[in-house]
């Protein structure tokens, strides 16, 4: 097959590509006892060579699967590249996942070695080890010690290594040639929404072909700052950290999610990739602030926030400097209230890329009017992942933008969305029957995602294939636009619609603690809310949530209005199983597990 782009091809060929940027460049920084410790192209190099052979030492042979259960660190890259230099197989794990979902995960790849990166995360091993079939080894990256001869230290590791290297008859630069385009170098076992996750199985050339792709299509500046906290086990962060390798980047792995506005103040990043719960969590923050600010300040808000989307519109989403009066407008609404929401991203962004989820327009016009780029893209851990992006020159918000190069995509009649490209899985692993429903005969991966591609070739999702909903009176609804309307307030969540073969709609609410507990401050008499329980127990936070849907549903078609609602007794979270290990909403299983309070919306 004939492709536009002339590809490195393998994993390898991508480092040594990096590498001749300059070896002793910056790559890895992490913040260890205070300080950021940083790891050169050059010391990750010599390093990943001594886990590669460390692992070799264990057993481990060429198509042996590889466990990494970590945070974010410079050491979880640092094994994946170990993985893809010596031919062994990297399985990602979630460190949010619980035991049961680590157990399944081990079992069904064959995971031999799994490096560990706590003492917390070896509990979870320890506690179901005896039903781990083919787990040999567990390598722990912290300091901590036990008295088990199958659980190693890192250092013992890379010791261990060492001695292997001096015995070793080969090279890793050998060892490395040896790979081959479609040699499976990781499986990626999406979070899913329902039942048991299915492991993606991705080649070198699946990745390789990715990272140049989306270079191809975003053209990142080389030798800049990113910041990484999205979990790297997502494929979305995974191939961020790989292409911004590729092109001489600088990356800071953030503390935690929590300190990631702390970690932006110090680190000053150029670039990263993001979801939009954390855009649209910065901007609820700050239209709570204008909410309880003075009569003026909302004034002057409102009025840049107008100039905004009129300088977006007319020149920001052209890549273009606004001109004539509009641009002295901007500069003094910069001046009055852009530049502060600039400062909370470290004063030096360029562009930020987002993705996982549909980002609401306005938010997206915000934060550009502000001089935060942020473009929108997508894809699905199937397709290694990305497959869409918009283009700097031209953004159109509500779109996921155009095709990366060499993607090829089709729209069946009922609107799904098909794909195919280099970037396209082989199949799932040890899932015949799954990989048979995801992949026809021709080759096409059906993403089951529904939408259309306008006349300047931009995607627009509108929902999932499976989340339609068809009322009793046959109506088809997208319930992600609907849910989109409801969310665009700044005291909602989370909102999860239902009415499939029902006369009409309800939802399930999932208010926004912070900023009810900051607008019942203002009431008078004040109204003090110091749990979420608080809040789903209060008739006021009704009434304020019934009116905001009234407010926020007025450009849907009546039969898309909601009815009736109830607020969920508890937020959406990993931990309670509504929430995937990537942030995904399991709506199946939330309306199973509310389906006596959803009966009782029905009977009103």
């Amino acid at each position: 097959m004939s492709y536009q782009l002339n590809y490195l091809k393998t994993m390898p060929d991508i480092f040594a590509d990096a590498l001749l940027g300059g070896a002793e460049r910056k790559l890895y920084n992490v913040k260890r006892d205070g300080e950021w410790k940083s790891f050169s192209y050059q010391d990750v190099y010599d390093t990943f060579q001594r886990i590669g052979f460390g692992l070799q030492s264990l057993g481990v042979k060429a198509k042996d699967k590889v466990g990494i259960l970590s945070e974010n660190r410079p050491e979880w890259c640092m094994v994946d590249w170990a993985c893809a230099y010596f031919g062994f197989v990297s399985v990602p794990i979630y460190q949010t996942s619980i035991p049961s979902q680590i157990e399944y995960i081990i079992n069904h790849s064959e995971c031999k070695v799994v490096i560990v990166s706590s003492k917390e995360q070896v509990q979870k091993i320890i506690s179901i080890k005896s039903k781990l079939t083919s787990l040999k080894y567990i390598v722990v990256l912290d300091n901590v010690k036990f008295n088990d001869n199958e659980i190693i230290s890192y250092d013992e590791l890379l010791k261990k290594g060492d001695i292997e290297k001096e015995k070793s008859k080969l090279s890793v630069e050998e060892i490395a040639a040896k790979i081959k385009p479609d040699d499976l170098w990781s499986i990626v076992y999406t979070s899913g929404t329902s039942g048991v996750p299915k492991g993606v199985m991705t080649s070198h050339f699946n990745i390789a072909a990715n990272i140049q792709q989306s270079q191809a299509a975003i053209g990142f500046q080389k030798n800049k700052r990113w910041l990484s906290f999205l979990p790297l086990s997502h494929s979305f962060e995974r191939v961020t950290s790989l292409f911004s390798l590729w092109v001489g980047a600088e990356i800071y792995f953030a503390e935690s999610i929590t300190m990631v506005s702390e970690n932006l103040k110090e680190v000053k990043p150029q670039y990263m990739t993001t979801v939009p719960r954390l855009l649209e969590k910065v901007y609820s923050i700050v239209l709570e602030k204008i909410a309880i600010g003075s009569p003026a300040k909302q004034k002057i808000f409102h009025w840049a926030q107008q100039i905004g989307h009129e300088t977006v519109q007319k020149y920001l989403a052209f890549n273009k400097q606004p001109a004539g009066i509009l641009a002295a407008k901007h500069a003094l609404a910069k001046r009055l209230v852009f530049n502060k929401i600039a400062g909370v991203f470290g004063g030096e962004f360029l562009q930020c890329v987002s993705g996982g989820a549909p980002l609401s327009e306005e938010v997206g016009e915000f934060f550009v009017a502000a001089g935060i780029n942020i473009i929108e893209g997508y894809g699905l851990t199937e397709m290694s992942p990305v497959t869409h992006v918009n283009d700097a020159n031209h953004v159109k918000f509500g779109t996921v933008g155009k095709a990366l190069p060499d993607i090829q995509i089709k729209i069946l009649e009922d609107g799904e969305i098909l794909m195919n490209g280099p970037n396209r899985m082989e199949k799932y692993y040890n899932d015949p029957e799954e990989t048979a429903e995801a992949i026809d005969k021709d080759g096409w991966f059906h993403t089951g995602d529904i939408g259309h591609v306008d006349e300047d070739g931009y995607l627009k999702i509108t929902d999932r294939k499976k989340n339609l909903i068809v009322t009793a009176g046959g109506k088809n609804i997208a319930p992600a636009m609907v849910e989109r309307a409801i969310t665009s307030s700044k005291y909602v969540e989370q909102a999860i619609v239902i009415g499939d073969r029902r006369k009409f709609l309800v939802v399930i609410l999932v208010p926004l603690l912070e900023t009810i507990v900051k607008w019942g401050k203002i009431q008078d008499p004040p109204l003090e809310f110091s749990t979420y329980e608080d809040i789903v127990k209060s008739k006021n936070v009704e009434k304020l949530l019934k009116d905001e849907l009234a407010a926020n549903q007025q450009k849907l078609a009546r039969y898309e209005q909601i009815k009736y609602f109830f607020i969920a007794p508890q937020p959406f979270t990993i931990e309670t199983g509504e929430l995937t290990a990537s942030m995904k909403v399991k709506r199946n299983e939330i309306i199973e597990r509310y389906s006596v309070e959803i009966e009782e919306l029905y009977k009103n």
